[in-house]
């Protein structure tokens, strides 16, 4: 049975986890019809089919990673209860494709058992680690003898922005139960890629009660859940589980092979068609040799190419997507039920954050591999980090000296810094209530450009106007609020800093992507060196550039241009449709609001926007709050429909954009 709140939420009730299964399937094709089409589409690399030459690159990598073989491999591969949860959500859906759900939906062909895991694995193909080591090896082979520096000037996670965590024991807050609450940050995409649910199995031998969120066209609840007794939330942990090798491949007598440790060694092959539409039922048909050596499936390049590259990681090696943790996650009443939930889980590699009436706990769970001298996987990383305490936070970053363990490149640490001192300043003020943990979430005070405004006011010999600026901007209160003309003012100067660093000979050549437009944002020199910039303003002479002449450069060029608007009347929010994606026009009716929105690169609030200012693209995709004596909240950055019809499309959106959430019913 499918039943729907105020919000148009589905609440999915069923006799037996099967019957869930089932009407989840059917609740998500409803909502969902055309996401879930487009999501197929991405997994099997057929978006060219729709969308034309624009959506070629992405359909070359989908089937150059293997992302449909993986698939099939995970689903074989299940126990057998968690394979009958994944074909019967499946049936569901395929209930509703094929017009027996009760609404029309414009849908080519239903799905099949493995689809779900081939979604999910779409959702991280470039949500992870590969596109930054690409960068890396880019920077190397442009920079040469002078890589090594630059990397380390400018080592970030990737993309800047990220997600945030936070559980507060229950001795902390109002009700004395513990708290749970988190925004994960990636594109805004229409409809989003996390949909709300709440799903109920009456089963008096398999009861169970969970609310959470779940990418469109996966079972169950995966990152974020509230089971009554326990709850539960994610960021990534940006552990180093991914490697990329540069192949050096020949044709050889009709095959291909590859140099390995010891020789030449044999590669994979096998040919492909993508049909790329170029007009109304007119078709290219584009070869694609999807090559696989030893080491992995080649993603980039060919062969005699020197842009020639395989990727490795977890899933594929072990033929796993971690698809054993969603039942057992439904079914956890305790913070150590939803850790053996868990212990299933492959990747990414996460921080989970897990709440019950005994305390909080923050563990890292998946699969980080451990490596050899010569770099060879040998084995996977046991003893993953844990912790626990009244206040846990995790925003991407280092948490604890433990992190070496899974990594070496994590997010800066000014997000977590400032998140723990919000939460510090709530637990001060008195017990810790829902409402006041998620407002912690939209906290906007911009902390990393302290290290601009710090060189700014050592300045001496600006001109009347810049003297005036900088003494304005010194004055703000580095809130990056939608109504502030000074925040506007900063992100104005920053990217006037940013522009020195980015025109510096030492760095000409590294703003290019080789590998295409589909890499280009992990390419995005401006936005490496924005993210970056407390570590080059604190520099001497990073990349030949003197911070003090940059600043104050920048200072008098803004100083004397006329006075920018107020922040939000640029930085809005842009959701971006699947036509977008692929670099085509929103069609008709499609697009939703655009939204002034708070927040920046560095704040708790991590609204990216392109180039710094402008449409942000990048930001929560979800917010929630778990709360165990069930005050819960939660909101996403459009509604529960993806029919722009529906009165549910973007009906969260005002909510979303205050950084406000909506209540939870009936938990």
């Amino acid at each position: 049975m499918i039943t729907r709140d105020a919000w148009g939420i589905p609440h999915v009730t069923g006799a037996s986890v099967l019957e869930v299964a089932r009407e989840q399937g059917r609740a998500t094709a409803q909502d969902r019809s055309w996401q879930l089409e487009v999501e197929r589409r991405r997994a099997e690399g057929t978006c060219a089919e729709l969308f034309g030459a624009s959506a070629r690159e992405w359909d070359v990598l989908a089937r150059r990673a293997l992302l449909v073989d993986v698939a099939r491999r995970a689903h074989a591969a299940l126990a057998p209860e968690s394979r009958a949860f994944v074909d019967a959500y499946v049936d569901g859906v395929n209930d509703v494709v094929g017009g027996r759900g009760g609404r029309a939906v414009t849908v080519t062909r239903p799905w099949q058992r493995w689809t779900p895991l081939a979604v999910f694995a779409v959702q991280h193909l470039l949500f992870s680690r590969f596109p930054g080591k690409l960068w890396q090896h880019h920077v190397a082979s442009v920079l040469g003898d002078d890589a090594a520096e630059a990397l380390d000037v400018l080592r970030t996670e990737g993309l800047p922005g990220g997600s945030n965590a936070v559980a507060v024991a229950g001795s902390l807050t109002a009700s004395g139960l513990p708290i749970v609450a988190g925004d994960p940050h990636r594109v805004i995409e229409a409809p989003g890629c996390y949909a709300q649910v709440r799903l109920t199995c009456t089963d008096p031998e398999d009861p169970f009660d969970v609310a959470g969120l779940t990418f469109a066209g996966v079972p169950g609840v995966q990152h974020f859940g509230h089971a009554g007794s326990v709850a539960w939330g994610v960021t990534n942990a940006v552990a180093d589980d991914e490697d990329v090798y540069a192949e050096e491949l020949v044709r050889h007598r009709g095959a291909v092979i590859a140099r390995g440790a010891t020789g030449w060694e044999p590669v994979a092959r096998r040919f492909e068609v993508v049909r790329v539409r170029t007009a109304e039922d007119v078709y290219d048909a584009v070869p694609v040799e999807v090559l696989v050596t030893e080491r992995g499936p080649v993603v980039t390049g060919g062969p005699g190419r020197p842009d020639t590259f395989s990727l490795r990681n977890p899933a594929s090696v072990l033929g796993n997507l971690g698809f054993d943790t969603l039942l057992p996650l439904l079914r956890s009443r305790s913070a150590t039920d939803v850790a053996a939930a868990f212990a299933h889980w492959v990747g990414p590699v996460d921080n989970l954050l897990v709440a019950d009436a005994a305390g909080i706990e923050h563990r890292v769970v998946g699969r980080v591999p451990t490596r050899g001298a010569d770099g060879t996987w040998t084995g996977w990383v046991e003893d993953l980090p844990r912790r626990t305490g009244e206040v846990l936070v995790t925003a991407n970053d280092r948490a604890t000296d433990d992190f070496a363990r899974i990594g070496d490149d994590f997010a800066p640490p000014h997000r977590a810094h400032r998140l723990t001192e919000v939460v510090d300043g709530l637990v001060a003020a008195g017990p810790v209530t829902p409402e006041a943990l998620g407002g912690a979430l939209a906290d906007d005070r911009q902390v990393a450009g302290e290290a601009l405004l710090d060189l700014a006011a050592t300045l001496v010999d600006l001109s009347p106007p810049a003297t005036v600026l900088r003494d304005r901007l010194l004055a703000w209160d580095r809130r990056m609020a939608v109504d502030s003309v000074e925040a506007a003012l900063f992100a104005t100067v920053r990217a006037a800093v940013v522009e020195a660093y980015a025109t510096a000979p030492a760095l000409a050549g590294v703003d290019a992507s080789p590998f295409g437009e589909l890499y280009a944002p992990w390419f995005d020199l401006r936005g490496r060196l924005r993210l970056a910039l407390p570590t080059l303003l604190s520099a001497q002479k990073a990349f030949g550039v003197d911070p003090l002449q940059a600043v104050a450069d920048a200072l008098e060029v803004v100083a004397h241009a006329p006075e920018p608007a107020p922040w939000g009347s640029a930085h809005v929010v842009v959701p971006l449709t699947a036509a977008q994606q692929f670099g085509l026009a929103a069609p008709d009716g499609h697009a939703p609001p655009w939204p002034p929105v708070a927040g920046d690169d560095d704040c708790v609030l991590a609204t990216r926007a392109l180039g710094g200012t402008g449409a942000c693209v990048h930001g929560p995709v979800a917010r929630f709050v778990w709360d165990l004596a069930g005050d819960s909240r939660w909101v996403v950055p459009l509604g529960a429909s993806g029919d722009p019809a529906s009165p549910h499309h973007h009906d969260q959106q005002a909510a979303w954009a205050a950084g406000r959430t909506i209540p939870l019913e009936d938990r």
